[in-house]
C-alpha cells in the first residue's frame, strides 16, 4: 500500500530537489528584509530612510532599494474617498530618496501627482453633475412624498439610493479606467 505524506514532508522532498539556496541568494534575501523594514519604519515616521539605506554596502543597496520601492509603490493608490492619502506624499518622498536616477523618479513624481489631480478634478466634476442631474427631480419627489406621509419631508440628493448606486457605479468605471494608468507610473517608478 502507497505511504501517504503529510505536507511537510512534501515540501521538504520538493525544496530538496530544488537545491538548497545559494549564500547570495541568502543575503540577498537578508537585505531585501532589511530594505522591507526600512521602508515600514519611514512610513511610521521612524527613523531616516536616507541615511539609513546609505549606510547599507554598496553591493547590497540595490536589493534593499528594489524592497523599499516595493513597499513605498504599494501606499500610492488613487483617493477613494476625494482626497491623497496622507502616506502619499511620505511615499513619494521616499522613493526619491532611495532612487538610482533621482531626476527621473522626480519626473516621475511629477507625472503621478498631476495624474492624481487630473483624477481627483474628474471625480469632482462627475460627481457634481451626477448631484446636479439628481437634485432637478428631489423637488416633485419632495412633494410627491410629503403628499404620501402627510408631514414635511427633507430629502438629500447624496442620500437618494438611486444617487449612491450611480455614484458607486460610476465611480468603479472610474477606477477601472484610471488603475492600469497608475500601475504604469508605478513600474516606472520601480526601475528608477
Amino acid at each position: 500500500m502507497a505511504e501517504i505524506k503529510s505536507a511537510l514532508e512534501l515540501a521538504l522532498e520538493k525544496a530538496e530537489r530544488y537545491g538548497k539556496a545559494s549564500r547570495e541568494e541568502m543575503a540577498e534575501s537578508q537585505y531585501r528584509e532589511q530594505g522591507l523594514q526600512l521602508a515600514v519604519r519611514y512610513l511610521k515616521g521612524e527613523g531616516d530612510l536616507e541615511a539609513e539605506f546609505q549606510g547599507l554596502p554598496p553591493e547590497v543597496q540595490p536589493a534593499a532599494r528594489t524592497a523599499v520601492k516595493e513597499v513605498l509603490l504599494r501606499n500610492i493608490g488613487l483617493p477613494r474617498n476625494g482626497e491623497t492619502e496622507p502616506r502619499l506624499a511620505r511615499a513619494l518622498q521616499g522613493l526619491l530618496l532611495v532612487a538610482s536616477n533621482q531626476k527621473a523618479m522626480a519626473r516621475l513624481i511629477t507625472e503621478l501627482e498631476q495624474f492624481l489631480n487630473n483624477f481627483l478634478t474628474v471625480r469632482h466634476n462627475a460627481y457634481q453633475q451626477l448631484k446636479a442631474r439628481f437634485g432637478a427631480g428631489v423637488p416633485n419627489m419632495q412633494r410627491a412624498l410629503e403628499a404620501q406621509l402627510r408631514q414635511k419631508v427633507r430629502l438629500e440628493v447624496e442620500q437618494l439610493p438611486q444617487f449612491q448606486e450611480e455614484w458607486r457605479r460610476f465611480q468603479g468605471q472610474l477606477l477601472d479606467q484610471f488603475e492600469p494608468m497608475l500601475e504604469q507610473l508605478k513600474a516606472q517608478m520601480q526601475n528608477f
